[in-house]
């Protein structure tokens, strides 16, 4: 009877045991996934993303599109660019850096993109022809067409 007893301690003292490794086990894969399944709902986050693709030799309207998009970036969208709900990309794509970007937009040519990511679906919008008709010469015009443009995107 004694050595029954023995058996039946040590055999709940493993199950114990397994059921505190078991519960660890389950705190941890239940952890794991709530950070991913946070990670990809984070990664699905409605933001805009602004592409601005220009030459390695740049001309006087290249320049001005990058100025007036940052400065119509910093003045109606502070709060957006801070919280990553846009963000602005200046890429040479004539360099060796953002292939993937590069070759996503088939760029050739200077070229301004908005793409709106909403629910992980892209919906791109180019701005190239309004950029190189406005933002040299008639920069009010500009800003205001890009914050127009940036606000439709936003709702």
């Amino acid at each position: 009877k004694n050595i029954h007893f023995c058996f039946v301690i040590l055999r709940n003292i493993n199950i114990i045991k397994m059921k505190k490794t078991s519960l660890l086990f389950i705190a941890i894969l239940l952890s794991t996934c709530a950070f991913t399944q946070e990670e990809a709902v984070n990664s699905k986050k409605n933001h805009i993303d602004i592409y601005y693709f220009h030459r390695s030799a740049r001309c006087a309207t290249c320049l001005s599109i990058e100025e007036n998009t940052k400065n119509t970036l910093d003045e109606y969208f502070a709060k957006e660019l801070k919280d990553g709900t846009i963000t602005f990309y200046v890429i040479d794509y004539e360099g060796d850096k953002d292939k993937e970007a590069i070759d996503k937009y088939n760029v050739d040519t200077p070229a301004l993109f908005l793409t709106k990511i909403k629910k992980g679906k892209e919906t791109n919008k180019e701005l190239t022809d309004f950029a190189f008709d406005n933002s040299l010469h008639n920069a009010d015009k500009f800003k205001e067409g890009l914050r127009e443009r940036i606000n439709a995107l936003l709702r």
